[in-house]
Parts: structure tokens; C-alpha cells; sequence
């Protein structure tokens, strides 16, 4: 059976719905094939909108606020996507990011002055993983972005780049905020071995909270599927209002 974003995911058992994840990247590369990057863009930041909403509600209940360089990279990509800004006018913010990331994830050896600017994430905790994994996120749409158009580039894996926004950030949220559930749930995992791993997820895949958020996911993707340009400030607004969980799980999240 080919599975596809119209999938009704509440409807698959447990196997069913493992390929269906397992096959997630595809099944949204293929039903994006003809749409052009602006589409693909704000797919991905109608789920940002509402992972960064969920994390924002977890920082805020242990007295924190969310990283303002994060949500700075998410206004730059809502107002290029709004045709408000060029990419000429973020480059700079968009390789420094990129840089700081690399260097935080990877190890990557920076610059001083990437190493300047790295020194302004320090709002974001070393360890804080979906924290750090959203500003990822939004590092590499931002490269992207400024690849797509011939902006000044900065690493060789963009340097080429001839390619539309992808996916595959979204996808690492999707694994592990399916990993969380399992946990939330209080699902039976009994070891991370692989067979006991998959057991626990295919048992996850099949409770209230995940096909929640699969649903979560689906709807914003095809809602950027069908928008036209003059809906984007409206779905902006809309999206931000929304968590990717209940927020009774959003201190959890930040634990995980």
C-alpha cells in the first residue's frame, strides 16, 4: 500500500504506521515535487511554528523566554517568505548561524568572528536539545534560502546547491519527538535494543498523543500545499498560536 500526507495515520496499526513513518521523508518530497520553494519554506515553518510554541510554553513555565537569536533566524524567514526582506540583507546572520551550529553539533572549527557571534547563544543552555535542534532548523532553511538566490556562501555544501528547502530537519524532529512519547505515554521499552526499540514504537504510534501530533503535522503541510502567497501573514499568525503537543508535556520536552 503507498502511503501519502492524505493517510488517515489514526487508521494504521502498528507496522503500517511504522512505514508510514519510516517513508515520511519521501512521501513529502513527493507530494511538494511540483510546488515551488516558497511552498516548501512554509511547510516547514508552519510546524516550526508550532514546535517553537510548545518549547516557548515549557522555557516560560521554568522562567525562561525563548532565544531571541532563534526567533530572530524565524522573523528573517517569515519576512523573506513575506517578500518583506532579501537575502542580501540576512547572508551574514545566515552563515554565522550556520557556523555556530556546525560548531555546537559538530565540533566545527570557527573563525573569531564566528566565534563572536556564537558567543550570543548563550541564551540557549548547552544540552538543551530541542532548543538547539529548532535553531538548527532554522540555520540550515536560512542557508538554503541564501543558496537558492546565489547569496554569499560561506561552506562548500551550499556552494553548488541547486536544490528546493527540504525536509529533513523535520523529519529529525519527528523521530525524536516520537521517542518522547514513548516515555510520555509510559509506553514499555525495556532496553534500547533495536527489537525492543521498535516494539515500543509501533505500541507509541497507536496512542491519542502521537496521532495527534502526526495529525499536527499533516495539516500545516498541506495547508502550505494549497496557500497562496496573500494567506502567508494570516497563516503566520495562526500557526504561532498552536503546540505541536499538549502543553501538559511541554516542561517534560525540555527534559527529554
Amino acid at each position: 500500500m503507498k502511503y501519502t500526507l492524505n493517510t488517515d495515520f489514526s487508521l494504521l496499526n502498528g507496522p503500517k504506521a511504522a512505514n508510514w513513518i519510516t517513508g515520511f521523508q519521501d512521501m513529502v518530497e513527493a507530494a511538494f515535487a511540483d510546488s515551488s520553494s516558497s511552498s516548501r519554506l512554509l511547510g516547514n515553518l508552519l510546524i516550526l511554528e508550532p514546535y517553537i510554541h510548545i518549547i516557548s510554553q515549557g522555557l516560560a513555565d521554568n522562567g525562561r523566554a525563548f532565544s531571541k537569536l532563534s526567533q530572530e533566524a524565524l522573523d528573517l524567514l517569515w519576512d523573506y517568505l513575506e517578500g518583506k526582506k532579501a537575502t542580501s540583507e540576512f547572508q551574514d546572520f545566515a552563515n554565522n548561524l550556520y557556523a555556530a551550529t556546525l560548531h555546537y553539533n559538530v565540533g566545527e572549527e570557527i573563525t573569531d568572528s564566528q566565534a563572536e557571534f556564537y558567543r550570543k547563544c548563550v541564551d540557549i543552555p548547552w544540552g538543551s536539545t530541542c532548543e538547539w535542534q529548532i535553531l538548527t532548523w532554522l540555520s540550515v532553511l536560512l542557508m538554503e534560502v541564501v543558496a537558492i538566490n546565489g547569496g554569499r556562501l560561506d561552506f562548500e555544501e551550499y556552494e553548488e546547491y541547486e536544490q528546493e528547502v527540504d525536509f529533513a530537519e523535520m523529519e529529525e524532529m519527528l523521530n525524536m519527538l516520537a521517542d518522547a512519547c514513548i516515555e510520555f505515554t509510559d509506553t514499555p521499552c525495556p532496553s534500547n535494543k533495536a527489537k525492543d526499540m521498535l516494539k515500543a514504537q509501533e505500541q507509541v504510534y497507536q496512542t491519542p498523543l502521537f496521532r495527534q501530533f502526526i495529525e499536527r503535522i499533516q495539516n500545516g503541510l498541506l495547508t502550505a500545499l494549497s496557500a497562496v502567497p496573500e494567506q502567508y501573514p494570516a497563516l503566520r499568525e495562526e500557526y504561532r498560536q498552536y503546540a505541536i503537543l499538549p502543553e501538559e508535556y511541554a516542561a517534560k520536552l525540555l527534559r527529554f
